[in-house]
């Protein structure tokens, strides 16, 4: 992914190192990170999320060409461009906004009262994203996007996303394949990828259920980035 350069002084959440890069910079295109460089930029962009939220800030726009790798490697990164943020403060409703490859499923079925979970959605992409080093959905359109999501994460069944016949656009921009498939996310990313633990957030940030998907403050207490404080002292 080519991402573009961002100068420091763009509005940002977390450090703002001195020299500002994109991921996509530090390394060849196409080239993934490995899984301890994967989790360093995690806890700091979901500690960029925790921030932003508890202000009641929805960014709507979090992707890879939106976040900032300092001058001195992934020990320093930050989310930038609150151009299309949104204070929770304002009532709903909200519209569609943000880059449709990091676009929660929701807010393409036309939720309009959506919350923080969105930037949550975007932020698996992202890891999605940095362990492939290709975008894990992909569509050309609303509805391919969502098709995509379909064919890793399954078509939606009541039990696995209750909430879907409710929204607007169910059924409306695409109709799910007739046939009932399995989660194939871990297929993506087996275990020589990603341990168990790193799956578990992956799967967390990664659910259509909006009831099941994490928020920045749960991922953070999950093993994944438990267990690195457990090894980086031992």
């Amino acid at each position: 992914m080519a991402a573009s350069w961002r100068r420091a002084t763009s509005p940002t959440a977390g450090p703002s190192p001195s020299r500002s890069r994109s991921p996509a910079r530090t390394r060849a295109p196409g080239r993934p990170f490995p899984e301890a460089d994967v989790r360093c930029i995690m806890e700091q962009l979901l500690g960029a999320a925790k921030h932003m939220h508890g202000l009641r800030i929805i960014h709507r726009d979090i992707k890879l060409g939106n976040i900032l790798v300092g001058a001195d490697g992934i020990s320093t990164v930050k989310i930038c461009d609150l151009g299309l943020a949104v204070s929770m403060s304002e009532p709903a409703p909200y519209g569609q906004h943000g880059t449709r490859g990091y676009m929660a499923p929701e807010m393409l079925l036309g939720k309009t009262d959506y919350d923080a979970t969105v930037d949550m959605w975007s932020l698996g992409c992202v890891m999605a994203e940095l362990l492939s080093g290709k975008p894990l959905f992909d569509g050309d359109d609303d509805a391919q996007q969502l098709l995509a999501i379909f064919r890793v994460l399954g078509v939606p069944l009541f039990t696995t996303w209750p909430a879907y016949e409710s929204l607007p656009l169910a059924g409306k921009l695409v109709t799910p394949p007739h046939v009932i498939s399995r989660n194939k996310l871990h297929q993506h990313f087996p275990e020589d990828r990603l341990s168990k633990e790193g799956f578990e957030v992956l799967k967390g940030l990664l659910s259509c259920n909006i009831d099941k998907r994490l928020s920045a403050t749960t991922a953070l207490r999950r093993p994944w980035f438990a267990n690195a404080v457990v090894d980086a002292l031992a």
